[in-house]
């Protein structure tokens, strides 16, 4: 199967920037959300990352960009947005409830054809789709935050993801100038089962005053050869989100996942990160 339109749910970060990474690798995409405010915002957000990242960087000339930015759609009926696309891609809240509700949504109302795929970063897409009636569609392609830049795409094969569903969405990746690796279903998968792991430890660090925020990733960035420090990665994730991925693995595993208790507060303080612009570093 061919794919050409690709329908995103959820306009959020992730969301948005995997339809304009959609977008710009010749795809037509349909993003819905809820919010009219919400898909106002996020258009006027994408034609500005295309303008600072490619055209005032004479990547793309304007008449480009504007090609790009026309191939996005925006629209808060989902049954309008699934409406002849190939692929769906759900990017919503990490809640387990809340998508199994949805997949068995858009697995009632999508044709058989169509694949229904989760951005989910650490949630077991066997049980993302326990309640849908092809289960063979449904798989993991889990972008990273942004997805216009990083390389690597995880794919996760539920225990029903026929082998077809596999490589379609293997295929689609690498189309999109991706690195694909293929993981087994379970819990935090590879990355985010790994990644919580150095952040989490990092924040009970920060916690006990073994160093502070700034040494703490100092050291891990030139130690290690990372990009950014583990603190300063959680501000970016959001830490709400690793919050809720440490209390899934912690269900899943046990309590050497068990959440920071300084994370748990900082997130009942409203403190997430550059979503709030606050977190270990002021934004």
């Amino acid at each position: 199967m061919e794919i050409k339109n690709v329908c995103i749910i959820g306009a959020g970060t992730m969301g948005s920037g995997i339809a304009q990474l959609i977008a710009i690798n010749g795809y037509s995409v349909n993003i819905v959300d809820l919010s009219v405010d919400l898909l106002d915002e996020i258009k006027e957000k994408i034609e500005q990352n295309v303008d600072r990242h490619y055209v005032d960087r004479n990547k793309l000339s304007k008449e480009e960009a504007n090609k790009i930015l026309s191939k996005i759609h925006y629209y808060t009926n989902i049954e309008e947005a699934v409406d002849n696309v190939q692929l769906v891609i759900e990017a919503i809240y990490e809640d387990m409830n809340l998508k199994q509700v949805l997949f068995e949504k858009i697995d009632s109302i999508c044709e058989n054809h169509v694949i229904l795929a989760s951005n989910t970063s650490s949630l077991s897409i066997t049980d993302i789709a326990s309640k849908c009636k092809h289960q063979e569609r449904i798989v993991g392609i889990h972008f990273f935050n942004p997805a216009t830049v990083m390389k690597l795409v995880e794919i996760i094969k539920g225990d029903n993801t026929t082998e077809e569903t596999l490589e379609i969405a293997k295929e689609f990746s690498k189309r999109l100038n991706k690195t694909v690796v293929i993981i087994n279903d379970s819990p935090g998968f590879v990355t985010s089962r790994l990644i919580y792991v150095l952040c989490n430890e990092a924040i009970n660090m920060k916690m006990e005053g073994i160093a502070s925020t700034e040494d703490i990733d100092t050291a891990c960035k030139l130690a290690f050869n990372f990009p950014m420090g583990p603190l300063e990665l959680s501000d970016l994730v959001g830490l709400d989100i690793y919050n809720n991925i440490g209390e899934y693995l912690n269900d899943e595993f046990g309590d050497k996942y068990k959440p920071s208790f300084l994370l748990k507060k900082m997130v009942n303080n409203k403190q997430l990160g550059r979503k709030s612009r606050k977190g270990f570093y002021d934004y």
